[in-house]
C-alpha cells in the first residue's frame, strides 16, 4: 500500500470528488461533426452533481496566444507494421491482464518523440485526455505542490520527472473535464471558447496551447451500451492525431468494468500492441486492494485507488522521461 506517499489533505480532497458521473443526469450538449460522433457523445457525455461539499469545477486559466498548428488531420489509418528479422516478445493484446502497470519504452515512441521535439512540442510538458478521473485535483494535480506530497528513500528518484513535468501536474488541461467520452475531444464546441479558437476541437486546442511531448490517454468510464465499436474507432482517431503532432501517447487501462466483459482494456491493449506504444496497465495495479480499488458502485475509485492511480502514473511518466532524456534528438 502506498499512503505514505501522499499527504492526508491530498487524501480528504480525494474523497470529496470521488463521484463525477451519475447515470440520471441531464445531457450536455451534443455538438460534433458528425452524426455518429454526436450520438457517441450524447450516449456518454453526462454531468454529474457535484457531492455536498466538494468544490466547484476547474475554471481554465487564460492563455498566451501560442503558435497555430497548421495541420489538421481528417484521415486516420492504422498502421502498417513492417516484418523484420527480430522475434517480437512482446506480451499478446489477449493477455494484457499480464502486461506490466509500467510499460517499457519502444523504438516508436522514440521516433514519435523525435519529430515532436522538431515540431516545437514541450520536452517539459504533458497532457492529460480523459474524464473527471484525469482531473488535476484527483489525478497528479498534487505533484506541483511541493508540501502536499511525500516520497520515500526508495521512491526517491522520482522527484527527477517531477521537476521535469512541473507546471503539467496542476494544470488543468482542456482535454480533461467532467463527463468527457472519448468522442468529446473532437468536438469544438466542447472546446473552451476563452482559450481555444472557433471550430477548434479540445484535442486541437490543448496540443496547440501547451504543446505536450506525452499525452496520457485515459477514458472509458463514461461508457455507453453499445459504443465498445466506437470506443476503439475514437481511440485510434486521438492516436493517429497524437502522433502526427508528435505528441507521444500512453494508453490507460482502467480499474471498472463498467461494460461487463473487460472489452474497453482489452481495445486499449490492442490498440497499444498494434501501434508499438506504451500502456500503463493501472487495472493490474489495482488488482490488490480491496475491492480492487473501487467503490461498492464497482465504478469509482477508492481513497487508496486514487493513491494508487497518481502514483503509477507518476512512475509511467518517469519510464518514458527516463528513456526520452538518453536521446539527442
Amino acid at each position: 500500500m502506498h499512503f505514505t506517499r501522499l499527504h492526508l489533505s491530498y487524501l480528504i480532497i480525494l474523497i470529496l470528488l470521488a463521484g463525477c458521473q451519475s447515470p440520471g443526469s441531464p445531457a450536455r450538449p451534443t455538438l460534433p461533426a458528425t452524426q455518429t460522433m454526436q450520438a457517441e457523445i450524447q450516449a456518454t457525455d453526462q454531468p454529474t452533481p457535484k457531492p455536498e461539499g466538494a468544490t466547484s469545477d476547474p475554471v481554465l486559466p487564460a492563455t498566451p496566444t501560442p503558435v497555430l498548428f497548421t495541420a489538421t488531420p481528417t484521415v486516420y489509418q492504422s498502421p502498417t507494421i513492417t516484418p523484420t528479422s527480430t522475434p517480437d516478445t512482446r506480451p499478446l493484446p489477449a493477455a494484457w491482464r499480464q502486461w506490466p502497470v509500467v510499460p517499457t519504452i519502444s523504438a516508436r515512441v522514440i521516433k514519435i518523440y523525435k519529430q515532436g521535439i522538431a515540431a516545437g512540442m514541450n520536452p517539459h510538458s504533458f497532457s492529460r485526455i480523459g474524464d473527471c478521473q484525469s482531473e488535476p485535483e484527483v489525478f497528479m494535480g498534487i505533484y506541483d505542490t511541493p508540501d502536499r506530497y511525500y516520497l520515500d528513500n526508495q521512491h526517491k528518484y522520482l522527484q527527477a520527472t517531477i521537476e521535469q513535468f512541473a507546471g503539467s501536474f496542476g494544470r488543468v488541461d482542456i482535454t480533461a473535464r467532467r463527463g468527457f467520452g472519448i468522442a468529446s475531444v473532437f468536438s469544438p464546441l466542447m472546446a473552451d471558447p476563452k482559450v481555444c479558437n472557433a471550430d477548434e476541437s479540445p484535442l486541437a486546442c490543448e496540443f496547440r496551447v501547451h504543446k505536450p511531448i506525452i499525452a496520457i490517454i485515459s477514458m472509458g468510464t463514461n461508457w455507453c451500451a453499445g459504443c465498445t465499436r466506437s470506443f476503439d474507432q475514437y481511440l485510434r482517431q486521438v492516436v493517429d492525431f497524437s502522433i502526427q503532432h508528435g505528441v507521444i501517447p500512453v494508453l490507460s487501462t482502467k480499474a471498472d468494468d463498467i461494460e461487463g466483459d473487460n472489452s474497453l482494456n482489452a481495445d486499449v491493449a490492442k490498440v497499444a500492441y498494434e501501434y508499438d506504444l506504451p500502456m500503463w496497465n493501472f487495472w493490474a495495479a489495482v488488482q490488490y486492494l480491496p475491492n480492487h480499488g473501487l467503490m461498492p458502485d464497482n465504478v469509482y475509485l477508492t481513497v487508496e485507488g486514487w493513491n494508487e492511480r497518481s502514483f503509477t502514473g507518476l512512475m509511467t511518466l518517469d519510464a518514458i522521461w527516463n528513456r526520452l532524456k538518453t536521446v539527442n534528438p
